[in-house]
């Protein structure tokens, strides 16, 4: 029986540089020019074949040479955050305001050197492996875009990993169900009557509007959610006003809802429009509730979860962690809306380096690539020959 793993643990150094070049050379949104012309030349040195998907999506195949059979997708991300990076490393971000601080570089780098593996060993299993490459996941669009070019045609089941900090590198964490939140951040815009501080009577008052309306969200929380479900609303701005004695005409509050209960999504997202309509009636103004960045929660099928776990299990003794998910939300979640899904999280934390994702100075741990790759290959080659 192949190792893969043992076959992983050979290109690590190959990973490294491949991580460690993308890390340099972060790239935002739907365009990454040089991260995709990257992926594309190591693909043709390997000789894989492939598409370019859109902007800069990227989908190749490879075909198994033991006869047809099903297909299986492998999800790589690789845009950056708009960012600075403060982590000190010597191939810290060339790229003033950008920065891989969420691990996608990792990803990518994963993805690349799976290929090579799952090419490598054709002639050993049946169907066909896909992989894409994908652009925009931290602004929740290039999964949408990719489904929307048919990176999903054909397609059976679909497999992805995210860097996780929680655990030091030597195993994998997982969860069988709902497993990342939705997302929906929202933006409230209050349009009002101004005027003189000393005449309220005379304005119609976008501040206290706000603030109503801020009340009233929070309440979503301990009133209408069920409490016994994960649900988290917040507000990051609210802004209006100049002066202590004016009465402005507008304000302004943006937030972020996320839970992992569809069901709670939609009651919630519903009683939020009633409340902004409520508002505007008691208090004259003209209320805009808009949602400007949505995603659903990602859903780790359990029946197929179950059947990787096991893969790993009867062929590595990587430790596989169970129970454990995430309070970020993932445009994963759209390709698992389509097809079954399962989505692993790649224990990745660096001993004394406390930072979050997202955090400026925040590293990943690179010893927990390969694990990645053998993940990625154990389960896809078994997966196509039992299936």
């Amino acid at each position: 029986m192949t190792n893969y793993f043992k076959e992983a643990n050979e290109l690590k150094d190959e990973l490294i540089k491949n991580r460690r070049h993308i890390h340099e050379n972060p790239e935002l949104g739907l365009e990454l020019p040089k991260t995709k012309e990257y992926v594309i030349d190591k693909l043709k040195e390997i000789g894989i074949t492939y598409k370019e998907v859109g902007e800069s999506g990227i989908l190749a195949t490879i075909e198994g040479e033991k006869g047809e059979g099903k297909t299986i997708l492998i999800r790589s991300d690789m845009d950056a955050l708009p960012m600075d990076e403060e982590s000190g490393l010597e191939f810290s971000s060339k790229n003033k305001g950008l920065a891989h601080t969420c691990g996608h570089d990792l990803h990518a780098a994963v993805g690349l050197s799976t290929a090579k593996i799952i090419f490598n060993h054709k002639k050993d299993f049946k169907g066909r492996v896909k992989f894409m490459f994908q652009p925009a996941e931290e602004i929740f669009a290039g999964s949408k875009m990719m489904i929307e070019n048919g990176v999903l045609d054909g397609v059976d089941v679909a497999l992805a990993l995210h860097t996780n900090l929680n655990h030091e590198s030597g195993s994998i964490s997982y969860y069988e169900g709902y497993m990342a939140t939705s997302c929906d951040n929202f933006k409230i815009t209050i349009k009002g009557q101004g005027g003189h501080g000393g005449y309220p009577h005379t304005t119609k008052d976008p501040i206290n509007a706000g603030v109503m309306i801020y009340q009233q969200f929070n309440q979503l929380i301990s009133r209408d959610a069920d409490p016994s479900k994960h649900t988290t609303l917040t507000f990051g701005q609210f802004s209006s006003g100049s002066n202590s004695n004016i009465i402005p005409d507008f304000a302004i509050l943006q937030g972020t809802m996320r839970t992992y209960d569809p069901e709670i999504r939609e009651k919630l997202m519903k009683r939020m429009e009633e409340i902004v309509e409520g508002v505007s009636k008691a208090t004259e103004c003209e209320i805009n509730l808009e949602y400007f960045a949505s995603v659903p929660s990602l859903y780790s099928d359990p029946s197929l979860t179950k059947e990787f776990v096991r893969y790993m299990e009867e062929n590595s003794d990587i430790e596989m962690i169970s129970g454990e998910r995430l309070m970020a939300s993932e445009d994963m979640a759209f390709v698992s809306r389509k097809v079954p899904t399962v989505y692993f999280l790649l224990n990745s934390k660096i001993p004394g380096n406390n930072y979050s994702h997202h955090n400026p100075k925040v590293d990943f741990s690179e010893d927990a690539m390969p694990i990645g790759v053998g993940l990625f290959a154990t389960c896809a080659i078994n997966w196509l020959n039992n299936n």
